[in-house]
């Protein structure tokens, strides 16, 4: 019985912590401002990223942003297929404010995904093996 109550609130907590970045639009400004978006991308740029003529699919990354005010804002940027021998994907979850009339990162907490056998299969702050 205790099982059947854990599953609806373990789904609705979730669909809770996805809210921002997710495409949901509560508290979020539609859409996020374009100086945001770009200011996401810029600390993309600062974040090492697989190169090469080989890279086919390697270092795809995703970006969502939620703009709660005229700011502040949430952005989420996701790196997939990293070519690393124990790290498969990384994650960026980041807070911007504008500061002199330009969107900048404040904080960004980072999460990976291991390759399999090296670590946990979801996003975690634990270090891959």
């Amino acid at each position: 019985m205790r099982h059947r109550a854990i599953v609806p609130a373990y789904l609705l907590a979730a669909a809770v912590a996805a809210g921002c970045g997710s495409g949901a639009t509560t508290n979020c400004k539609a859409p996020p401002d374009r100086a945001l978006l770009l200011a996401v991308r810029e600390h993309a740029d600062e974040i090492q990223l697989p190169d090469g003529p080989d890279k086919g699919n390697a270092g795809r990354l995703t970006i969502s942003a939620c703009q709660t005010s005229d700011a502040e804002a949430t952005a989420t940027m996701t790196v997939f297929g990293l070519r690393d021998d124990s790290t498969r994907d990384i994650r960026h979850g980041m807070k911007l404010q504008v500061k002199n009339g330009k969107w900048v990162v404040t904080g960004d907490a980072h999460t990976r995904r291991c390759q399999p056998g090296r670590g946990s299969q979801e996003f975690s702050s634990a270090k891959c093996r």
